[in-house]
């Protein structure tokens, strides 16, 4: 909820503030320090009583508004801090005599410090008057502090994942629509899925899209919604049937139509909700099934259903009966279990399990978030015999009852991560690695360089999946989830909650009189929205999705004038962002990695020294151009933490060596001089972990053996590659590595059998030369390896595997493409088709 949102936020602001506090002296500065001890303290004070006062509010009004006084409180805090610290800091110098600039500056400093103290001792008597309608109200405190129980990924734990989704009761309708898909008979072409939401609609789908799709040419599967975008949704149909980047971006209708016609094709379309979405689409997707072409469509609609293929093409699903729903419920259970012999449920539990599974009335959705709920509970009759009495009670629809409650089962320390998810889209693919930034943005994880962000986030992650509230769409080869979606009831109930507790606004729900404390907004279109700081004063995060049709929506001016911006992302088609952007002095992150503008972008992006985190396309700016740069244009981002997928053309390599900040670098069309930069005596940036680089010719050396903290490495790029020590050294903790669309004309594992710590081991999309041998075996041979993927390869198109009983000691799972391949029983028997493996791009 909002309040554990505005508390993390402060508590990990203040620590950051803390650590740099440690090295000044003099007295104002003594007092600010125990000032921000005092904040600190406080907030982890509130934060470890919401758990209990939550769970008393429905029944005490004081205990209500207590909540509300904590989180308004924390809110004043965070604009105190926001508006006098960097006032404070500006008074300070740089050196060993840093504490002020010049003796003019010290009275400035001594009045914002006193007006920043004064400020506090308001907060403090506002925080007694708090405590004491706590103890009055016996709001008890929670020993962990509010936080989940695991917030870090367990490095351990991280191939113990549950498949995608778990399907029973449907195998006589699974059976029924793959033979109508297969079948000569032209009235076939068309297979409608209707049912209830929450029904199984999609899971059933994508079920046997996936099994029957290799039997055609090409196939597509879209997320149509509840506002579909049709030119969005044809252009993302267009991507995955192969259509040509030049005929996308001209006449992609005709284009498309006439590709669909000449192939063989599958099209899911998911989730329709009207005819007239239909009709917008039925003018580019052929209805001809001359050639065999078939399409899957789900709604909840059986209306729109028969409308869109008749009464013979309808599949209906229904409820789940009393038997079916148990199995899912158990089959559920034992998913995400390390030992699957165990029984579930405990034989203690099975009575009240089975009245639980009766109050989800049927429906898959209901049955699988209970058991979310339930599989973070102690498995004893108290803490189940809680859940029963709550289902049991309500006289609210079970379904709405159940995600209600399994979200105030969320620990608080959750639920803001969860609340995020309605920012984007209905039916959105939320990458991950974008969701990463704006939560660092605004402090929800706490990047204080002990811990890895990306290892708290994918904790934070998987508890969510753990308890079905989010999908998973693609994972990575380590197991991290890679993006992801939410169920649309969910997402639904998000934007509810999220309203309720003054989280985010929409620009479908916001209000004028929430302007001044908003924090969060999404629109889909920026002439919606006024960008004016007056109006919203207190805002954080800005999301703007566009669409990818013809029109390129405009971003005002204005928006420079946002000046408490930290996180800004942008989606879709857009004339240009406005120069004013280099006023925003707060921003941390800017994602534009999703979006394609008209015009070049501003230079300034690339000198705005505040940044952090900076997601770029590979196609923004314009390389003739780039070239042409002098020294004083260079790229100068001092506090750049992440920088993805910048080109090489705009950072030169001697702009390289100024990244001292640097942690994750995606590079595009690396070249020789940005290799040498990289590979010189000391590294660009002693804490770089991740470093993915897209070469554009055969290099001639790369040395990362100083790399001490880099971890996880990806080279992709059209080049013959010999992993010779002479060419390659490799860093030395290396835990990740990922080759893609090289040829190699020589056997790699020669070198890299040698890696002692090398756990996950990719190949993608690569070219083998006629006569090679990869060979794995050997006493010495990859002593840490866990994971060994091989995607992209077809049956005459894959090396000999040399594998024995002694090499790859600890290998836990052989990922490949493609099932038929010959390869050895060793790996054969732990060898698992990959479904939900990164493409290239996404690599």
């Amino acid at each position: 909820m909002a309040e554990s949102a505005v508390l993390t936020a402060v508590i990990n602001q203040v620590v950051e503030i803390g650590a740099k506090l440690l090295v000044e002296t003099g007295s104002h500065s003594y007092h600010l320090k125990e000032d921000i001890e005092w904040i600190e303290s406080k907030m982890r004070h509130f934060k470890s009583c919401l758990k209990d006062a939550e769970s008393k509010q429905d029944g005490s009004y004081e205990v209500a508004n207590s909540i509300n006084d904590m989180r308004n409180l924390a809110l004043v805090i965070e604009d105190i801090l926001d508006t006098y610290l960097p006032e404070i800091e500006s008074h300070k110098g740089k050196g060993p005599f840093r504490f002020v600039k010049h003796a003019a500056c010290i009275l400035c400093y001594g009045a914002t410090a006193n007006t920043f103290a004064r400020k506090i001792e308001r907060i403090k008597r506002r925080a007694q008057e708090i405590e004491a309608t706590r103890e009055r109200c016996r709001i008890n405190l929670d020993p962990d502090g509010g936080n989940a129980d695991m917030d870090v990924w367990d490095r351990r734990k991280r191939f113990l994942v549950a498949p995608e989704s778990i399907f029973v009761g449907r195998e006589d309708t699974l059976q029924e629509v793959k033979e109508k898909l297969r079948s000569s008979n032209l009235d076939c072409k068309m297979i409608c899925i209707v049912g209830d939401a929450g029904v199984g609609k999609t899971t059933a789908g994508k079920k046997i899209y996936k099994e029957v799709q290799n039997e055609f040419t090409s196939s597509a599967l879209v997320y149509v919604s509840n506002e579909p975008r049709v030119q969005d949704l044809l252009l993302e149909i267009a991507k995955q049937v192969g259509l040509e980047k030049e005929k996308m971006n001209e006449n992609l209708e005709v284009n498309l139509r006439s590709l669909l016609n000449e192939k063989r094709c599958l099209i899911f379309l998911d989730d329709i909700w009207t005819t007239e979405a239909w009709d917008d689409l039925k003018n580019v997707i052929p209805m001809n099934s001359r050639n065999g072409s078939r399409i899957i469509i789900t709604s909840r609609r059986t209306d729109v259903g028969r409308y869109i293929g008749s009464e013979s093409s309808l599949i209906e699903l229904k409820l789940l009966d009393q038997e079916k729903s148990w199995e899912l419920f158990s089959e559920s259970m034992k998913s995400s279990s390390e030992n699957m012999s165990e029984r579930f449920p405990p034989k203690e539990l099975e009575d009240i399990a089975k009245k639980i599974v009766k109050r989800c009335g049927g429906l898959p959705l209901a049955i699988v978030v209970a058991v979310g709920m339930l599989r973070q509970r102690r498995r004893n009759k108290h803490a189940w015999n809680e859940v029963l009495d709550i289902l049991s009670t309500s006289s609210e629809n079970n379904c709405s009852k159940i995600l209600s409650l399994s979200y105030k089962d969320l620990p608080p320390d959750l639920k803001p991560f969860f609340l995020y998810f309605g920012l984007f889209p209905e039916d959105e693919e939320i990458v991950v690695f974008d969701l990463v930034k704006a939560w660092l943005a605004e402090k929800l994880i706490q990047d204080d360089g002990n811990r890895n962000p990306d290892d708290i986030a994918a904790a934070k992650l998987e508890m969510l999946s753990d308890r079905n509230l989010i999908q998973v769409s693609r994972r990575d080869l380590d197991g991290r989830v890679i993006s992801c979606r939410i169920h649309d009831l969910l997402h639904v109930f998000c934007i509810e909650m999220a309203e309720e507790n003054n989280f985010f606004c929409t620009s479908h729900n916001i209000h004028s009189n929430s302007f001044s404390m908003l924090r969060r907004l999404t629109v889909d279109n920026t002439s919606q929205y006024s960008f004016s700081n007056s109006k919203t004063p207190k805002l954080r995060n800005l999301l703007c999705f566009s669409n990818w049709g013809e029109e390129w929506s405009l971003i005002p001016n204005e928006i420079g004038n946002l000046s408490s911006l930290t996180c800004l992302k942008l989606s879709g088609k857009f004339q240009k962002i406005p120069s004013t952007i280099r006023n925003l002095k707060k921003l941390v992150t800017l994602d534009i990695g999703q979006a394609q503008f008209r015009f070049q972008l501003p230079r300034t992006i690339l000198r705005m020294k505040h940044l952090k985190h900076l997601l770029l396309d590979d196609e923004m700016f314009e390389s003739n151009k780039c070239t042409k740069l002098n020294v004083r244009n260079e790229v100068c981002l001092p506090n750049i933490k992440t920088l993805r997928w910048v080109p090489g053309a705009i950072l030169k390599a001697r702009s390289l060596q100024k990244l001292s900040n640097l942690r994750q670098l995606a590079l595009y069309e690396a070249n020789d001089e940005h290799l040498n930069a990289i590979s010189g005596k000391t590294p660009i940036s002693k804490k770089l972990h991740n470093l993915e680089l897209f070469v554009i010719q055969k290099f001639k050396r790369l040395n990362l053996s100083h790399y001490d903290h880099l971890t996880k490495l990806i080279i992709l790029g059209r080049i013959f590659v010999s992993l010779t020590p002479d060419i390659i050294e490799f860093p030395p903790n290396l835990i990740y590595l990922c080759l893609g669309h090289a040829v190699f004309i020589e056997d790699p594992m020669k070198v890299l059998k040698e890696l002692p710590r090398l756990e996950i081991l990719g190949l993608m999309y690569c070219n083998y030369s006629q006569s090679i041998t990869f060979d794995f075996s050997g006493e010495n041979s990859f002593p840490e390896l866990q994971v060994l993927s091989i995607i992209g390869v077809t049956v005459d198109r894959i090396p000999e595997l040399i594998v024995d009983q002694t090499g790859m000691p600890k290998l836990y799972k052989f990922e490949c493409s493609e099932k038929d391949l010959n390869v050895p029983e060793r790996l054969r028997k732990i060898m698992v088709e990959s479904s939900l493996f990164p493409s290239i791009e996404e690599l």
